[in-house]
């Protein structure tokens, strides 16, 4: 047995009223309880029920020599600790160190008699009282960034005083991974995926993330403010306290931001939004978990509230001018000084247009645009011509009708009939864990692109089991280039690994590929965007298929009403070093909503031979 050292006034406290057997007891099972568990991020240790190991890497957040594998031991020293009269800097006493754990301890009674220390710092970070809601913030995707493609989680601490004027000074407590200069997408996920790299907790104001996310990378921002008393409010801000700044390893698919985030939330009891039994967790899951949570009759979530990007309030404002306001914006753009068709508007079509191009040159400036610069000088000049025009309210944009905590879940299965024109007809099987793709996009993602991991189909056709592909991942990132205008030309990009089949109804022919694409797209009539690409591929050399292949390829994308939408795509592509010169690729896929939680599909392919399909899919 492990030797401890127990400090003769935690002996004395422990023994009051009780007898020293039954004290013994009574600490050994408060070390394991699921509360104190929680606080030193404590989890059981592989292959064994009864011995823990926190997670936490940073030495320093533990009180006791074995406090990172002993509960008991940490509980001892934590209690000793806090129970020392203070001797120098207050910051440094246990009591302002690990506030959670000192509201913890008084309400179990293990700290009687003990004098409450001011903590100055601890008070400053809360801004003393103020603090009166938690709120937990999702950024949605941004397919600029491996580390950003699920989204991004973080914890806002509210103060209904300071909303007042604003809220972009609330503390907001984020975590991420602590990635070195100079890492490629693929290190990246390799190294996020095994856990090779460490992460944090960190703290700044929410304006810092509001920038970053809202007007730099163009991220819709939504805020789920939590419905929790003050204590429990309290408890919350005191745990963040003590996990800023420590270090744990970073999974980029399970114990990721959104994974840490709610275990912050998770310490008040009874709250459990972490999504279970699943080797990812998805920041969409989480919101819609804690959205779906109702304690005592209460719903978790108190309110819902969106916060635009700046693309999306440029876009909305655009959609709100007619044919002939948006051809007075084209000319203003392309110049300012000489722009007959504002004038010929009416005052109110003219208020419109100059608020879509303040919207317009605001969702264009990047972060190092120099005040100085062409364009901040043509942001500055349509401020002023605005403010020759009449005064006027202006409609906030229009909100999403469905919220990322209401969207449909982010795996997908499904099954059906199947046929190809050489192997016969049978049935079809689909895995998608995670993410969506151009069919299903929707308010949580990017619309018109894809973003899929661990993807694999598999046919059955004449009895014969044929594994279609097996995707590592693909990521397609489509602007949809909404106004036409300079700056939102449509700049799209795709890319791909995985294992696929040379062509449909091929023999022995599983290659694994990557490819990569880079191209433009535009809308159309309607609810359509049109694209077209250029690039290649290279893959391992079977049935003198070739090593390397260009291809130039085209796409239609559309949608009729709120459940109906498909795409049609046509790739040529040339083989360097194969027997298969050319060939032609066409596809054609539609899909139903049927619920949020359900869908039917049918698609259509051919490449050498014809396939096609229709099955019913699940979102979990």
């Amino acid at each position: 047995m492990q030797d401890r050292v127990f400090n003769p006034l935690i002996l004395m406290m422990l023994l009051l009223g009780a007898g020293a057997a039954s004290a013994a007891v009574d600490i050994a099972d408060v070390a394991t309880e699921t509360t104190w568990l929680k606080l030193g991020k404590y989890e059981q240790a592989r292959f064994s029920s009864d011995r823990y190991e926190s997670v936490v890497l940073t030495e320093e957040f533990f009180l006791s020599p074995d406090g990172k594998t002993s509960p008991q031991s940490e509980l001892e020293a934590t209690i000793a600790a806090m129970s020392k009269p203070l001797d120098g800097d207050p910051n440094e006493h246990a009591q302002c160190r690990y506030p959670a754990r000192y509201l913890w301890l008084q309400e179990k009674t293990l700290l009687p008699g003990v004098a409450d220390i001011t903590c100055p710092l601890f008070d400053e970070w809360i801004f003393g009282e103020a603090t009166d809601s938690i709120s937990i913030i999702f950024a949605t995707g941004y397919l600029g960034n491996p580390a950003s493609y699920y989204g991004h989680t973080l914890l806002k601490f509210n103060s209904s005083e300071r909303r007042v004027t604003t809220d972009l000074l609330d503390v907001t407590v984020n975590y991420g991974a602590i990635i070195p200069p100079n890492v490629g997408p693929l290190s990246y996920i390799y190294n996020g995926a095994t856990g090779g790299f460490n992460a944090g907790f960190s703290h700044i104001e929410y304006y810092f993330h509001d920038y970053n996310y809202g007007e730099l990378e163009l991220r819709d921002l939504w805020e789920y403010e939590l419905n929790l008393s003050q204590d429990e409010v309290n408890f919350v801000m005191a745990h963040a306290w003590e996990v800023l700044g420590r270090e744990f390893v970073y999974y980029f698919f399970r114990k990721n931001c959104a994974y840490r985030m709610a275990e912050v939330v998770e310490i008040i009891d009874g709250v459990k939004i972490i999504p279970p039994s699943r080797p990812w967790t998805v920041p969409q899951s989480l919101v819609s978990a804690a959205d779906a949570l109702s304690r005592d009759g209460k719903e978790l979530v108190r309110s819902v509230r969106w916060h635009p990007s700046r693309q999306s309030v440029f876009y909305d404002s655009y959609a709100k001018l007619d044919k002939r306001e948006q051809d007075a914006l084209t000319e203003l753009v392309a110049d300012p000084a000489t722009a007959p068709s504002l004038g010929a508007l009416p005052v109110g079509g003219q208020q419109r247009v100059v608020d879509a191009a303040i919207d317009y040159y605001g969702y264009l400036i990047p972060k190092d645009e120099p005040s100085d610069s062409e364009l901040s000088q043509r942001y500055k000049k349509m401020l002023g011509l605005r403010f020759q025009l009449p005064g006027s309210d202006r409609d906030a944009p229009a909100e999403p009708q469905v919220g990322p905590e209401k969207d449909r879940a982010p795996g997908y299965f499904s099954f059906g009939y199947a046929h190809n024109s050489e192997l016969g007809s049978g049935g079809s099987l689909r895995i998608r864990p995670a993410y969506y793709d151009v069919l299903d996009s929707s308010v949580s993602h990017v619309p018109n692109s894809e973003l899929s991991m661990g993807e694999i189909i598999v046919d059955v056709l004449d009895g014969d089991v044929r594994l279609r592909q097996a995707s590592l991942f693909r990521v397609e990132a489509v602007n949809g280039a909404v106004s036409g205008l300079p700056g939102d030309a449509g700049r799209s990009w795709r890319m791909g690994f995985g294992v696929y089949e040379q062509y449909p109804g091929c023999e022995d022919c599983l290659v694994t590929r990557f490819d990569g694409d880079i191209g433009r797209s535009m809308p159309f009539i309607g609810n359509t965007t049109i694209g077209a690409y250029v690039g290649g591929a290279a893959q391992d050399n079977r049935n003198d298929y070739g090593n390397l292949f260009a291809r130039a390829s085209g796409y239609v994308n559309a949608s009729v009403g709120e459940r109906l939408s498909f795409t049609a795509r046509y790739e040529y592509r040339y083989h360097f070093d194969s027997a298969f010169e050319a060939e032609d690729v066409m596809s054609f896929d539609a899909r139903y909503e049927v619920s949020r939680d359900w869908d039917l599909r049918l698609g259509w392919h051919d490449n050498r031979t014809e396939s096609a399909s229709l099955s019913v899919g699940y979102y979990w």
